[in-house]
């Protein structure tokens, strides 16, 4: 017996929804600003890298407050204030202009930095890469050190469909090049590879909602 299937003759309408829904921004500075060369130099100073054959320990290549260490570091965080101000639009009347929890980071070659958040020491995160060889290039190009934002919305070790992007999203850096986004979104740094240390900064900043604002905005 043969089975007869209906026709369906009716107007299907189908809609794809992007469901990560997170904010990011990127500010390009001049890639021959000069605070970058002289910060990257005070960080690594300060922790003695030399990009040698044992590499540093992930507590002796941090250098907290390094910006405020000098006049380069000052100008870079009021640089990074402007940025935040600007990510966070009408919203920036609740930025903690007195809060600022920074410290630079000297990756040497074949050093990473697993998958974490920085939820606990602010709102507002920014990464801004003091060195990296992707002048020139899109920032989300492929390429040494790779910094990667992932996608809070599934584990990282689920498969994915072939027709599924990466769980992550890639960012090339080079100097001058500042990427924000909600500290509560992971993020991870793919192993170096290179001939000299790398060297980023990290800040987070607070941002200070009144009581009840996600009442008084959805309910």
């Amino acid at each position: 017996m043969q089975l007869r299937l209906p026709v369906l003759t009716m107007e299907v309408q189908q809609t794809n929804l992007a469901l990560w829904p997170t904010h990011v921004s990127f500010f390009e500075a001049p890639v021959d600003w000069e605070v970058n060369r002289q910060l990257a130099d005070e960080a690594m100073a300060a922790v003695g890298g030399d990009g040698g054959a044992s590499p540093l320990s992930a507590a002796k290549r941090r250098v907290r407050g390094i910006l405020e260490r000098s006049e380069a570091g000052q100008a870079l965080k009021a640089h990074l204030f402007a940025c935040a101000r600007a990510v966070l639009g009408p919203w920036a009347r609740y930025l903690d202009s007195d809060h600022c929890e920074n410290r630079a980071l000297v990756i040497e070659p074949g050093g990473f930095i697993s998958t974490h958040k920085d939820s606990r020491e602010g709102e507002l995160t920014c990464v801004h890469f003091l060195t990296g060889s992707g002048a020139g290039q899109p920032v989300n190009s492929v390429g040494t050190p790779r910094f990667v934002i992932e996608d809070p919305s599934r584990y990282f070790d689920e498969g994915r469909l072939p027709h599924e992007s990466r769980h992550g999203y890639s960012v090339n850096p080079r100097p001058g090049l500042s990427v924000f986004f909600p500290s509560h979104i992971p993020h991870n740094q793919h192993p170096y590879e290179g001939s000299t240390p790398h060297v980023q900064v990290v800040a987070n900043f607070r941002v200070t909602l009144p009581t009840a604002i996600e009442e008084r905005l959805f309910d």
